[in-house]
């Protein structure tokens, strides 16, 4: 949904679910992330109600106004405990949202940790040790947007794929029929060609 390029920072989450919160178009999907706080941070400056609290009349200074996550957000962490830089247990931890709503079984952080590792794969300045650093911030921003927009438009997914009907296996020897995260968005309806990719003109957006 969004990609941030930085440090592992306060400022990096922020812009992370800002981002995110731009493309959801204000539907909250179950959040999951490991157990850096910031994450949990930047979900509740994204997403709260303002508590405020009357006065009592009593002497002394009124309570503070208080942020209260918002009651369809929902939050999991997966908690890693390392002893001597090796994992040694996993536990998972609900911090915003009602238990009885998020089943403990999605609190799993492999399908980011798959398409981080794909993105290391073939971006080499992405890698914690390398000799392939990026020299330019900005390039790498530009390298890794494109990374991310092939990722979903150009290549096809193989767990993404639909069996194709009976009636269009007489017309085709394909049984099925591949797709990538766009088409099955509903974004587009096709494979999309490196050219198509690269020759595209998003539609600029007026804010007067």
């Amino acid at each position: 949904m969004a990609v941030v390029v930085g440090p592992r920072s306060q400022q990096s989450a922020h812009d992370l679910i800002h981002r995110t919160a731009y493309v959801l178009c204000g539907e909250l999907p179950l959040f999951v992330s490991d157990e850096l706080d910031a994450y949990g941070v930047a979900l509740l400056e994204q997403y709260h109600l303002q508590v405020s609290y009357p006065r009592t009349g009593k002497r002394g200074r009124p309570r503070k106004e208080k942020k209260r996550p918002v009651a369809d957000l929902r939050y999991g962490q997966v908690v890693k405990k390392r002893e001597k830089g090796r994992v040694v247990s996993v536990s998972k931890r609900i911090v915003y949202g009602d238990p009885v709503t998020i089943n403990p079984r999605q609190i799993n952080t492999s399908l980011i940790e798959r398409l981080n590792l794909t993105l290391c794969r073939e971006n080499a300045a992405l890698q914690r040790k390398t000799l392939s650093f990026a020299k330019d911030e900005n390039e790498l921003k530009a390298h890794v947007a494109f990374q991310v927009a092939f990722y979903h438009f150009v290549r096809p997914h193989l767990s993404l794929r639909e069996r194709v009907s009976m009636e269009e296996q007489d017309h085709s020897p394909c049984r099925w029929r591949k797709r990538t995260p766009a088409m099955a968005a509903k974004i587009t309806d096709h494979l999309w060609s490196l050219r198509e990719l690269l020759m595209f003109r998003p539609a600029i957006t007026s804010t007067n």
